[in-house]
């Protein structure tokens, strides 16, 4: 579904204020984390634009796997973000997964986590990946909906020590 008031962009400059916006709206949620979303507070916005450009690149990885951060626009909002790793780590492979991504929560139900998964497949085909895993937790109803409106098979549950959650991980064939 394309719409034209939407955009995927990675982040820039320009983006200060609707970041500064879209992390205060989790913070005030009470959600602690913005899924794939690594900026950190105190880089201060040019560092995160900096690193996130660098690691789409390959570089300043620092034992991260290579990825590409794109943020879902409308009308300078931001809606929500995804982070493609373009390879995985054994880390990855069992808990991380390629690709994870973030709806604000006043923007949630409304079919944007769909239009996130579906742009990072195709972000993924550009890439040359053939298959990308996904990973969520097993009580995240959205989440699994989502992966599989996008072509996700389940392939196993596993048991995350660091989070100690259960992970569904999901295939999709790109």
């Amino acid at each position: 579904m394309k719409r034209p008031d939407l955009e995927f962009s990675e982040l820039g400059l320009h983006h200060e204020t609707a970041i500064a916006e879209y992390v205060a709206e989790f913070v005030s949620a009470g959600e602690s984390r913005i899924h794939d979303y690594f900026g950190k507070a105190d880089w201060g916005h040019a560092k995160t634009v900096k690193k996130l450009a660098a690691w789409s690149q390959g570089e300043d990885l620092a034992g991260w796997a290579p990825s590409s951060t794109r943020f879902l626009i409308n009308n300078g909002r931001i809606i929500g973000n995804y982070n493609l790793r373009h390879e995985l780590t054994e880390s990855l492979k069992r808990c991380g997964g390629n690709c994870g991504y973030s709806v604000r929560p006043s923007e949630r139900r409304k079919g944007y986590g769909t239009m996130l998964l579906a742009n990072a497949k195709d972000l993924g085909r550009t890439l040359g990946l053939d298959r990308i895993l996904i990973t969520c937790r097993v009580d995240n109803i959205g989440s699994s909906r989502v992966i599989e409106r996008n072509g996700g098979v389940l392939e196993d549950v596993v048991h995350d020590e660091e989070s100690n959650e259960n992970l569904s991980r999901y295939w999709i064939t790109l």
